[in-house]
């Protein structure tokens, strides 16, 4: 396959339509909770929270965070023409919009972040030491104990946007390591955004987990009520002292 490249304009303005249904229904009550203070402050001008979120596109998430949890978000994304349309379309004062630096690191202070999340981010990634980079300044920026959630594809023997989609019950063949398949989209016309995502065995993400300073605490299905199946999986890990 061709691999998606996420910073053409005309990709960014596309992703920006997609529908996220599924996400407020399915991953964003199970994250919250992880990445939220439990009990809330409210204090004048000030988050109570501030996460870390990689792969952040428009920030409609980090405006959830923001309206309805007290909490600012350093929405982490490689592509100018997400956060323009973000900034366009999805305001908010506490997202903060940020680039990585040209050597990939991000511009960020040591323990400045009380948690993190990876969201369908790690499976877009080719290479295994792309991820690991990304961790190690994850685990910089976060304060130890500090929470990192991440989602990722499933049931690793089946296609998941078939199971999200329609079509349950059709099978594809085990991946390989790094062997790339097709993850859809579902845009707000109806129609549908093809891009790459790679195979990373569950095996491969916890040692890169371990390598960057994180405690690998559960992974867990991530099911998708009235769809079927579990096609998402719900890593949660600590950042260690």
């Amino acid at each position: 396959m061709r691999p998606t490249r996420w910073t053409d304009p005309r990709l960014a303005a596309a992703y920006a339509t997609r529908l996220d249904h599924l996400d407020r229904e399915a991953a964003w009550p199970r994250l919250t909770p992880l990445l939220i203070r439990p009990e809330p402050r409210h204090g004048l001008g000030r988050p109570d929270a501030t996460v870390l979120e990689l792969g952040s596109g428009p920030g409609h998430y980090a405006r959830h965070l923001a309206e309805h949890h007290w909490t600012a978000t350093y929405a982490v994304d490689i592509s100018p023409a997400i956060h323009r349309h973000g900034a366009a379309h999805v305001r908010d004062a506490w997202i903060h919009r940020t680039l990585p630096q040209p050597d990939g690191s991000l511009p960020l202070r040591r323990c400045q972040c009380t948690a993190a999340l990876a969201h369908l981010l790690f499976c877009h990634i080719r290479h295994p030491a792309h991820i690991l980079a990304l961790l190690t300044e994850a685990r910089r920026v976060l304060r130890p104990e500090a929470p990192l959630a991440i989602v990722e594809p499933g049931e690793f023997h089946r296609d998941f946007q078939l199971l999200r989609y329609g079509d349950p019950g059709r099978a594809v063949n085990a991946l390989e390591p790094g062997q790339a398949y097709p993850i859809d989209y579902t845009l707000t016309d109806g129609s549908r955004l093809r891009t790459t995502a790679y195979h990373h065995p569950p095996q491969l993400l916890a040692g890169l987990l371990d390598r960057a300073g994180f405690h690998l605490d559960a992974i867990s299905p991530m099911p998708l009520p009235a769809h079927g199946g579990d096609p998402f999986t719900l890593w949660t890990a600590h950042a260690r002292s």
